[in-house]
């Protein structure tokens, strides 16, 4: 036992003079800070030696798609912005750096209209909660870095964002033109894929996702997807059984293709029940564009704003969006005061259904107190009848009352928000 001892002394003791060598190198050559800093030098040379700068899918919060932003990094440390919210041909310039923050860090530090409508919590873009806004980001971490691909992920929201260089010959604003054609081909609330199964997509056209049912967990499924100049780039596949969907290009007749399957997307067309009741979209009302007996009704709305020095600038069916939460109503604004009156609506059938008030907000209560009350109590209260000159396009809805207190009276509404009188 004792010959084992110091066998395994004089083996430990070769060990330790081995670990106190000095001719043994260090695992890393360089300090932390030196290979920080060249991993920092790296990326700013792939940054800027992209002449005609890169193009950002950017996303924000999870349950909102993406959109598009070329950004061109200069070697003065400045950055010029333009995405595809801002008219033709608009620039913004601001300062940018990359440091050291658990890795490469890239931040967009100095503010930039442009780039930071996305992070601003004003919610600029209607997109978006109050108060939280798109939820982007301006710093993000350098996930990966290649000549021709960047893939980024946001420092507070985590989101991933891909940045990929941009051919020389590429028009920025050619491009925003093609998504924007792009995105109007997207008629329709709702998709079916063709595969032998069924497989609906819902598409939410102001947050740019879809959703679909899963059958196997019976649940929903929201997809974001950011619109190209090729069709639709979904941020996650959208899975069937075994197989996926990346993208989908537009086909004949309003349809679509899926990549590589060989299926067809094709349009569900919505009710005009579900059209005008659609909390995406405005349907105005107009001065003259309806029966007389309705125009009585809403001259008295009229008559309402004028006791209080105000114009009617514009009445509609939609979403107040400085009170999403109060849902789908009567949206108005008299002079620079904008409220709500939320009628109960009970679908009856595709082209059938009714109406009875039930509250408003504060302003709302107020006008309503005023003489805004012969609208919804009025004329815009019992079961009526929509009809359109195009179902697949309507260029205005007509309800027209079917019940015994008013029959036959009728009120166009157009799409849009559009000023009250413009059809006087």
């Amino acid at each position: 036992m004792k010959k084992i001892y110091n066998i395994l002394f004089v083996l430990l003791a070769g060990l330790s003079f081995v670990a106190c060598s000095n001719e043994v190198d260090d695992v890393f050559d360089k300090s932390s800070a030196d290979r920080i800093q060249e991993a920092i030098n790296a990326d700013m040379k792939l940054l800027v030696d992209a002449p005609n700068g890169w193009l950002m899918e950017y996303y924000g919060a999870s349950k909102y798609g993406g959109y598009n932003m070329f950004v061109k990094f200069n070697a003065d440390n400045t950055v010029t912005a333009a995405n595809e919210f801002f008219e033709e041909g608009t620039r913004a310039t601001s300062h940018f750096k990359l440091e050291q923050s658990q890795g490469v860090l890239l931040s967009f530090d100095e503010y930039n209209e442009i780039f930071h409508i996305f992070s601003d919590p004003a919610n600029i873009l209607q997109v978006g909660d109050n108060g939280k806004g798109f939820e982007g980001d301006f710093e993000f971490r350098v996930i990966k870095a290649e000549a021709d691909r960047f893939e980024l992920q946001g420092k507070k929201h985590g989101q991933k964002i891909v940045m990929t260089r941009v051919a020389e010959d590429l028009n920025w604003d050619n491009y925003f033109k093609a998504v924007e054609d792009m995105e109007k081909l997207l008629s329709y609330k709702t998709y079916a894929i063709e595969f032998g199964g069924e497989a609906p997509l819902t598409i939410a056209r102001s947050n740019r996702t879809f959703t679909y049912h899963d059958a196997e967990t019976d649940k929903d499924v929201l997809i974001p997807y950011i619109v190209t100049d090729q069709g639709l780039k979904f941020k996650k596949p959208i899975v069937i059984g075994t197989d996926s969907i990346t993208m989908l290009t537009p086909g004949a007749d309003e349809t679509w293709k899926t990549d590589g399957k060989g299926w067809t997307v094709n349009y569900v067309l919505p009710t005009l029940v579900e059209q005008l009741t659609d909390p995406n979209t405005f349907w105005s009302f107009k001065k003259g564009k309806m029966s007389k007996k309705a125009a009585a009704y809403f001259a008295k709305a009229e008559e309402a704003s004028a006791a209080e020095g105000e114009d009617v600038i514009f009445i509609a069916f939609g979403v107040n969006p400085n009170a999403a939460n109060l849902g789908w109503g009567v949206f108005f604004r008299s002079g620079n005061y904008i409220g709500t009156l939320l009628p109960t609506v009970t679908p009856i059938d595709g082209t059938h259904l009714s109406l009875a008030m039930k509250g408003y907000d504060g302003n709302g209560q107020y006008y309503y107190k005023k003489g805004y009350n012969y609208i919804t109590n009025g004329i815009l209260r019992g079961t009526f009848e929509l009809s359109t000159d195009n179902p697949k396009n309507p260029s205005y809805i007509r309800l027209t009352r079917t019940d015994a207190n008013a029959p036959g009276e009728w009120m166009d509404v157009f799409p849009g928000l559009d000023f009250y009188d413009a059809g006087e």
